[in-house]
């Protein structure tokens, strides 16, 4: 039978290695996506995710709803990939702003995807890329966002319209 979040939290807090092992194999690939709504960079994605849980790992003992894991982590990958963003923002306005380095970094159809996503509100993007690009499950995504399974059903239903929309205007005015 599989461990629930409460209890790992709880063993992790108390020093079970193998507990917070748990927990980071259950939630990597959504901490990662969420990493990715945010940054569009899948490196720095996973750099957010890791430092993430470096933080759950050192103040899980102050997390007083136990069963509460994935949204705390989600919270902690959102406000750390919105640093690391703002950071990577203040460095490239300091670099030769000439060359346009998204161009060089990402093939035309990435750079396609993400010029349509970030036309999408933060929300919606982050379901989006937890559900197509990390591979969640509705109820998985549910539990980070502290949505019902039906809620996500719904915006994802309404976001895919939304991205036609965009995608069949983008066609139009080439």
């Amino acid at each position: 039978m599989q461990q629930s979040d409460a209890d790992l939290v709880v063993a992790a807090s108390r020093g079970d290695l193998a507990s917070f092992g748990l927990l980071y194999e259950r939630y990597y690939r959504m901490a990662v996506g969420i990493a990715r709504s945010r940054l569009f960079d899948e490196h720095l994605a996973e750099d957010v995710a890791q430092e993430a849980f470096a933080v759950a790992c050192r103040t899980l003992s102050t997390l007083e709803h136990k069963d509460k894991f994935p949204q705390w982590l989600g919270t902690i990958c959102r406000r750390t990939a919105s640093r690391l963003g703002k950071a990577q923002q203040n460095h490239e306005a300091l670099t030769d702003d000439t060359v346009p380095t998204s161009n060089i970094r990402l093939p035309a159809l990435q750079q396609e995807i993400h010029e349509v996503l970030e036309q999408l509100d933060e929300s919606s993007r982050e379901i989006v890329l937890l559900h197509y690009f990390s591979g969640l499950s509705y109820k998985e995504i549910a539990d980070v966002v502290d949505l019902s399974t039906q809620a996500i059903h719904g915006r994802l239903q309404r976001t895919r319209n939304k991205l036609a929309t965009i995608l069949n205007s983008s066609e139009t005015k080439q």
